[in-house]
């Protein structure tokens, strides 16, 4: 069998003489043989043509791509996808953030016991120091291989909404407490009636969120006021889309000193729902009018997603814009935090308020969690399937 070298080597001479239009089909032939780029392929064409002018045999020239050692062991590579399929499969780059939360929670709850499985005190340094490309590059092909729903997964992606601190900066407190409200209508009304509806609040500052569906004949404002209720700290202001009744919930909101804004206010407009409604869509089971499906039951999932990425998952916040050398205005985040650090840092709880927190972050079990998720997931599934 020709391995890519020995290829690169038998054309290396035709490519060395040939005109610039017979150099590019022989670098096309090569590089569709070999998976190289066309650079590359160039490089590698030069590089034999010199070692062949110095009667270097190939076989002689080691691979350094095989014979360079795994920087991280093979048990700390098995022990990351663990974590990494545990924690929600989320991408390097919060698993690296959150792997300290993550960790601990697998090894509290007996998860991962060092002495058992290939763990150790030196697995987990080693899990401490991969990084978020690194992390992506062992990930890959179990990446490939997933059908996890995008929802489901540990990132958040579509539950919480993520708004410039600039643009709320006329608007919210520097703490956390000020709250984006989106309600989501699925437009799957059918002959059976409408169906259900979702409600998600993202606190601007630190992420956190909290997401409920209910029935379409439920006042908004009293799931709203239930869901405000449920957050374990005060909630100081809200910022609500079009489609729930501004004047209502002003009237409930004065009435606790809540400030309340329109999404408007921030010049975002209809485009938050907008956005979060197709990743809501994903999980239909969820929010899709079914009678065999308990509105309870759908919100046992929200909850557990609510813990996984409020204890475990971290966030990162628009905070500005920059140039790049070329000119190209990108924006700016801070670093990945979870929401429950960023709350304990900021201050606001009091003394029995953080010892609360901190006693039930202990208490969750992220693979108990994420099992519940898949759980419930797969028990709607089949009830909608036999309901249809």
């Amino acid at each position: 069998m020709t391995t890519a070298i020995q290829m690169a080597r038998k054309y290396a001479q035709a490519y060395d003489t040939s005109s610039r239009k017979d150099k590019g089909r022989l670098l096309d032939t090569i590089t569709v043989a070999t998976g190289w780029s066309r650079d590359h392929a160039r490089h590698q064409l030069r590089q034999q043509l010199a070692l062949m002018a110095e009667g270097v045999s190939p076989d002689s020239v080691p691979d350094r791509r095989r014979s360079k050692p795994k920087k991280f062991s093979l048990a700390a590579r098995k022990t990351l996808q663990f974590v990494w399929e545990q924690s929600g499969q989320p991408c390097g780059k919060y698993l690296e953030a959150a792997m300290p939360e993550c960790l601990a929670s697998l090894e509290a709850h007996g998860h991962l016991r060092p002495g058992r499985d290939s763990y150790s005190e030196e697995v987990r340094e080693e899990l401490f120091q991969i990084s978020a490309a690194t992390i992506d590059r062992y990930l890959s092909s179990e990446k490939s291989d997933t059908t996890e729903d995008v929802l489901l997964s540990g990132s958040g992606t579509g539950l919480r909404t993520s708004v410039s601190l600039h643009a709320t900066k006329l608007l919210a407190e520097p703490e956390p407490g000020y709250f984006v409200a989106e309600y989501i209508d699925p437009d799957h009304d059918d002959d059976r009636g409408p169906g259900r509806r979702t409600l998600t609040l993202t606190d601007v500052r630190i992420g956190w969120v909290r997401t409920v569906s209910f029935e379409p004949d439920a006042d908004p404002v009293k799931v709203l006021a239930e869901a405000v209720a449920s957050i374990p700290y005060i909630v100081t202001g809200l910022l609500i889309s079009p489609e729930l009744p501004l004047d209502e919930i002003e009237e409930w909101a004065t009435e606790r000193m809540v400030a309340v804004h329109p999404i408007s206010a921030i010049n975002h407009g209809i485009r938050l729902a907008e956005r979060k409604r197709k990743t809501v869509d994903t999980l239909q089971s969820v929010i899709k009018n079914n009678p065999h499906v308990d509105i309870e039951l759908a919100n046992d999932i929200w909850d557990a997603l609510g813990d996984r990425l409020n204890f475990f998952m971290p966030v990162k916040n628009p905070i500005g814009w920059k140039r790049t050398p070329s000119g190209v205005r990108r924006r700016v985040y801070d670093d990945p935090v979870t929401p429950i650090k960023r709350l304990l840092d900021s201050g606001i709880l009091c003394p029995a308020q953080t010892r609360e927190m901190e006693e039930y972050t202990a208490s969750l079990d992220i693979a108990e969690l994420t099992t519940r998720i898949k759980n419930i997931k797969t028990f709607l599934d089949i009830a909608i399937h036999e309901g249809n």
